[in-house]
């Protein structure tokens, strides 16, 4: 078991030293109005980015970065695009936590030079998003120019001003979509960017297959299915009874199966995943032993368990690449065991064999839970390998056989791209 941990570290921990780049197709508009095309490093940004990484040839180590005063424009081909914005934005904060009191209401603004992202771009409206370590924020611009406003959005210690809410009704009227349906959407909206497209999409008459055309429309989750070994080292409670009288500890290799759903945060880069597996795995105990107490006789204690198991995990992908994936991950499993061929016996002086029926229910547990880690390598879009390691849970009720196990499992995934 100790192997199986060292493992896992040794696979995860290379991957947190090394970030990897990640580059997409693409080019950049620079400030003379040039367009370059090239390649563009993409990540999971939780903020919008302050720079992009370069390069024109894929296989180039020559990389140049841009800033918003280098560039007009950065597309990333089929993902995201972005443009440069210099102007002001609100910098009062929309946590309940940090705003001010009514009286005190913060009209701050900043001038800045920043990266949008833009989210739309139609024949009346576009809508662009800004998101830094104060708050996310939203603007809107109308044709011919698209000049960016900012959607207001105000928080203070009792009240919520959606003023973004009488600017997009004023701009559905402007093009005669302010109708019944439209109107109740906006009274509706949150301050989000799913609510706000959506809301800019009816005034831009946008279907999604438009939509597609510019975004990623990729799947949003996988399935798997996996087989391998399971490795479970049951031992008896060092102070209890059983061990006490010889009870040995016993390593069982079996089989292990499992399927279930991967569902991406970001399903351009599928980075982090949020995962849900079922699994199903073979265990067997076996200790025979010379009792340690009178009458000193052959003792034997023999079971099978079937752990069947549910886990939500979280995966991340230290490194990641469409081909090659370093994952590490945490979780939380829930068990129900079965057990069959449950036995205890002792061969006394004369022959005869003294044994107790050990699939008794009130011996065994049914049920436990336990924390898993969990480290592996994708290495093609649908094979991965992976190990992982599960705390101890408990196999009996305690008394005279108190015996509680590890688990660790070494297996082959295969995942089924059909998400959309």
């Amino acid at each position: 078991m100790k192997y199986l941990k060292s493992l896992l570290i040794f696979i995860a921990f290379p991957a947190v030293l090394f970030a990897q780049s990640n580059y997409k197709p693409g080019y950049v508009v620079t400030s003379k109005g040039d367009t370059v095309k090239g390649f563009i490093d993409y990540r999971e940004w939780d903020e919008t980015p302050l720079n992009f990484s370069f390069k024109q040839l894929q296989t180039s180590n020559k990389i140049t970065k841009y800033s918003p005063s280098d560039v007009r424009y950065v597309n990333i081909d089929n993902l995201e695009s972005f443009m440069t914005y210099t102007g002001r934005i609100t910098m009062d904060a929309v946590d309940p936590n940090n705003v001010r009191s009514d009286n005190d209401r913060d009209t701050s603004t900043k001038v800045v030079t920043v990266f949008f992202k833009v989210l739309e771009k139609g024949d009346r409206l576009a809508l662009y998003g800004y998101k830094d370590d104060v708050k996310q924020r939203f603007f809107i611009g109308d044709a011919p120019g698209f000049q960016p406003q900012e959607l207001v959005f105000k928080v203070t210690r009792t009240t919520t001003e959606n003023t973004f809410q009488k600017q997009l009704n004023a701009f559905a009227l402007k093009y005669n979509e302010l109708t019944a349906t439209n109107g109740t959407f906006i009274s509706r909206s949150e301050y989000s960017e799913d609510n706000i497209l959506k809301i800019v999409s009816r005034i831009n008459h946008i279907g999604k297959t438009e939509y597609n055309k510019t975004h990623y429309s990729g799947p949003i989750f996988n399935l798997f299915i996996g087989a391998g070994v399971n490795i479970n080292t049951t031992s008896p409670d060092n102070s209890g009874p059983y061990y006490e009288a010889g009870g040995r500890s016993y390593t069982s290799y079996g089989p292990q199966g499992s399927v279930g759903i991967n569902l991406f945060a970001n399903p351009a880069t599928r980075k982090l995943q949020f995962r849900i597996e079922v699994g199903g795995a073979g265990v067997n105990y076996k200790s025979l032993y010379m009792s340690k107490a009178l009458p000193y006789v052959p003792t034997e204690v023999t079971y099978n368990e079937l752990a069947l198991s549910v886990s939500p995990q979280i995966i991340y992908n230290f490194y990641n690449t469409d081909n090659f994936r370093v994952f590490a991950g945490v979780g939380f499993v829930l068990y129900h065991f079965s057990y069959s061929n449950a036995y205890f016996g002792s061969q006394n002086h004369d022959g005869s064999v003294d044994y107790v029926a050990a699939n008794d229910p009130f011996l065994f547990e049914t049920g436990d839970n336990a924390f898993v880690l969990k480290a592996g390598v994708q290495f093609t879009k649908n094979l991965a390998i992976s190990g992982s390691y599960q705390s101890t849970v408990n196999n009996t009720n305690g008394g005279y056989f108190k015996l509680s196990s590890g688990t660790a499992q070494i297996g082959l995934t295969y995942l089924f791209e059909i998400g959309k």
